[in-house]
């Protein structure tokens, strides 16, 4: 925490003079760090070249992550500023100038070379910063700040973010499906890199993985409980797998949501109570999240577009390949940038029961094939996935404007 900022989280290096012969890249966000935001937090602690800090506009509640070197500036303003802030936020979602001030005489104090927003959202909402500082910026998009905000207010949403195009110099897209979506907003084509950041393959990996075991096989689903991740259309493909005879297997979903009650209410539909555990939300850094990935035999993730919402590409599909599972997926954005289906997974089109259906009782009935599926996943994780490729990769991108 820079000094009289009075910011509650001390700095692990900030009397590290190592770390301050690095180049500092401040990471900006509206909020830290939603329970969900791995792939965030990810990227800054994998930095090795470059020294992260983090500049926030304020800090989600009951949020899993202690929060890396930096400044939270609803935490560092006077009580009625800071109160004052966070009622501007709730009532029109606009920062106090005071704010941006404190977030950008941070970042000079700790002699920024580069900010790295994440989201186009949070980019647009603390523009800002970039204006106080005079530094160079590169953005992140991860899904929903290219698909459904856009259209939010009859295309309000985009003129919003219009801004963007011409005063950051840089936007980071997971895939090609994100570049095109972003090229469509009006971002220059010559400012955009594909760059998918990578996901802690060494962490899920799982040489013994045994893909013939005896008793049922477990099928896991893991995310937020969303129509968007299309958890409700597992369990009716595989009640249409149950009607025709194979009932060889149980359900695991792991996480929180408002999709819960729906699921809950087909559970009890089908009399799965004794197939189907909740766990709830299951912290990132828990060993029990890797214990689950471990004893599961097929992973299942079939994204949908929801109400304009599209993914980027879901970091527990890339988790669940690197642990050696078959994964059932969708053709859906960034998804067949990393699986090639019928190689490393199998994909089958958004919505389509049938192909659901199809795909799980493929892989419940063979083993062999679960284990090839499996096996190549883990293969094609470890060697393009990773999160130390994906962090060295990042580092040269902030070469090009530090």
């Amino acid at each position: 925490m820079g000094p009289g900022l009075g910011g509650r989280d001390a700095s692990p290096r900030s009397g590290d003079v190592s770390s301050r012969a690095r180049p500092t890249v401040g990471h900006v966000m509206r909020a830290y760090l939603a329970n969900t935001e791995t792939f965030i937090l990810n990227q800054i602690v994998t930095l090795d070249r470059y020294r992260p800090v983090v500049v926030a506009h304020h800090r989600r509640p009951g949020t899993d992550f202690p929060m890396p070197e930096g400044v939270v500036a609803e935490e560092c303003l006077p009580v009625p500023l800071a109160r004052l802030q966070a009622l501007a936020y709730r009532a029109a979602r606009v920062p106090l100038p005071q704010g941006i001030a404190a977030m950008a005489h941070y970042l000079q104090e700790q002699d920024a070379r580069l900010l790295h927003y994440h989201y186009l959202v949070d980019a647009r909402f603390l523009l800002g910063v970039k204006r106080r500082t005079g530094l160079p910026a590169i953005v992140s998009a991860y899904g929903y700040d290219v698909s459904s905000f856009p259209r939010l207010g009859r295309g309000l949403g985009r003129l919003y973010l219009r801004p963007l195009f011409s005063r950051l110099d840089c936007f980071l897209a997971m895939s090609e499906d994100m570049r095109r979506d972003l090229i469509a907003l009006g971002c220059p084509d010559t400012k955009i890199v594909v760059h998918y950041q990578g996901s802690d393959v060494k962490r899920f990996l799982h040489r013994g993985r045994i893909y013939d075991p005896e008793g049922p096989l477990v099928v896991l689903c893991c995310g937020r409980l969303h129509p968007a991740k299309g958890q409700q259309l597992v369990l009716q493909a595989l009640r249409r797998v149950e009607r025709r005879g194979r009932d060889d297997f149980r359900l695991v979903m792991v996480g929180d949501g408002p999709l819960r009650p729906e699921l809950e209410r087909l559970t009890a539909e089908y009399g799965w109570g004794d197939r189907i555990t909740f766990t709830g939300h299951i912290p990132y850094t828990s060993d029990a999240l890797v214990e689950h990935f471990r004893r599961a035999d097929i992973f299942a993730h079939p994204s949908i577009a929801f109400e304009g919402i599209k993914e980027g590409i879901p970091g527990t599909i890339v988790e669940a390949m690197a642990c050696g599972l078959p994964v059932v997926a969708t053709h859906h954005a960034g998804i067949p940038a990393v699986i090639e289906s019928g190689r490393d997974g199998l994909l089958v089109p958004e919505r389509d029961l049938d192909a659901l259906t199809a795909a799980f009782d493929a892989l419940l009935a063979d083993s062999g094939l679960r284990e090839r599926v499996g096996q190549a996943a883990a293969n094609r994780a470890a060697r393009e996935l990773d999160l130390q490729a994906g962090a060295a990769e990042l580092e040269r991108i902030y070469d090009r404007f530090v």
